[in-house]
């Protein structure tokens, strides 16, 4: 019998990409295996998942935000209750006409009313958690989950449930960051010259603005530096802007090279040229800055909900493989000098060359042989 999987995640590329590297897997090892992914409208999932083949289908949900304003918590807290209600009611009439042996919680506000229509219909389902510091929804939710995949060894520490339930599995990987050594170095699709000390800064999918602004001190401070240049991936919110006074930032007698993107899937093209990263400490930046071996300089976004990007970049950072820069504690000066510091090829390969076990699982590979052995 062809077995059946419902998988729920969504928002943003932290829980949309895993998603995806699982679904690649399963495509192609299992192609017997009947897939129904379920999101919603808004989120990352609505582009990128219809483009596999893969069944999609949305309900309505909603998260909950933080906010000192009474009025604003009353508007957050009712219209998460409703979205609840409603996605709910949506989440139980799919799981009762699809019948899956199995769902999946790949993590984000959508996976609520799924979970619970779970929950209440007794249907088995499983948990993949990206961060360090688990989510409130997986952490509940973990109590009656048949299996919870872990992306971090230590995480197991913050789940209320018996080390038999939980498995260290990594965070899975899309296909083409894991094999991007087999891609030809390309400077020039980004106007870059091969030869420089390549330096790319990105916030995620969101972008961050202040990593972006700390980017015009580095031009201003290595401006006549000939073997440098930056390639900035601001996220769309921000990219009009920068695009607006580039010209303004590296003129035309400078010599360090700028050049400004507002976003790009093809991050395994990026990764194939840097040789350092600047950016913040999402679940799905660890995973691939892990798989490629890139170096980095990580300043969580200081945030997140329980601080979780911190422990994802101490992660890196207490492995060798990354320098932790607090939010707080960020500077011009710091980062410079932190730059400076890796542009010294012994100190540079100090962090190339140490590895951690996220990058010796095969991520993918392993949550798949669990999902349908189940």
């Amino acid at each position: 019998m062809n077995k059946k999987i419902m998988v729920c995640g969504g928002g943003t590329a932290g829980h949309v990409y895993p998603a995806i590297a699982l679904i690649e897997e399963i495509k192609s090892t299992q192609p017997e295996v009947t897939l129904l992914y379920i999101g919603t409208k808004k989120g990352m999932e609505n582009k990128f998942i219809p483009m596999m083949d893969v069944r999609f289908e949305t309900i309505k949900a909603a998260g909950l935000t933080g906010t000192d304003n009474i009025f604003k918590k009353v508007k957050v807290y009712t219209l998460f209750l409703l979205n609840l209600a409603g996605g709910f009611f949506s989440a139980a009439k799919k799981i009762l006409r699809f019948k899956p042996d199995l769902i999946l919680g790949m993590g984000g506000y959508v996976c609520g009313p799924v979970l619970l229509a779970a929950v209440l219909l007794r249907h088995k389902f499983m948990l993949h958690e990206q961060n360090y510091i688990p989510g409130r929804l997986n952490k509940f939710f973990s109590r009656f989950a048949q299996k919870t995949f872990i992306s971090f060894e230590q995480t197991i520490n913050y789940l209320p449930v018996g080390n038999s339930r939980v498995l260290f599995s990594g965070n899975p990987v899309r296909e083409p960051v894991r094999e991007f050594k087999s891609i030809p170095k390309d400077y020039k699709r980004w106007g870059l010259e091969e030869g420089r000390f390549t330096l790319v800064s990105f916030g995620g999918s969101l972008g961050a603005g202040k990593l972006n602004d700390i980017i015009i001190d580095l031009c201003s401070y290595f401006k006549k530096n000939s073997d440098l240049q930056i390639l900035l991936i601001t996220g769309k919110r921000f990219y009009k802007q920068f695009e607006h006074i580039k010209g303004k930032i590296v003129r035309d007698d400078d010599n360090i090279i700028l050049k400004v993107i507002p976003y790009t899937q093809q991050m395994e093209q990026i990764y194939r040229i840097a040789d350092l990263i600047i950016s913040r400490a999402g679940a799905n930046t660890i995973a691939e800055l892990a798989m490629t071996d890139v170096p980095a300089i990580l300043i969580p976004y200081p945030y997140a909900i329980a601080n979780h990007q911190y422990y994802n970049a101490k992660y890196l950072a207490d492995n060798g493989r990354a320098i932790l820069i607090q939010d707080k504690d960020l500077s011009s000066d710091l980062l410079i000098d932190n730059i400076k510091g890796l542009m010294d090829k012994e100190n540079y390969n100090n962090l190339l060359n140490r590895k951690t076990r996220m990058n010796k699982i095969e991520s993918e590979k392993l949550i798949t042989r669990h999902l349908i052995g189940s």
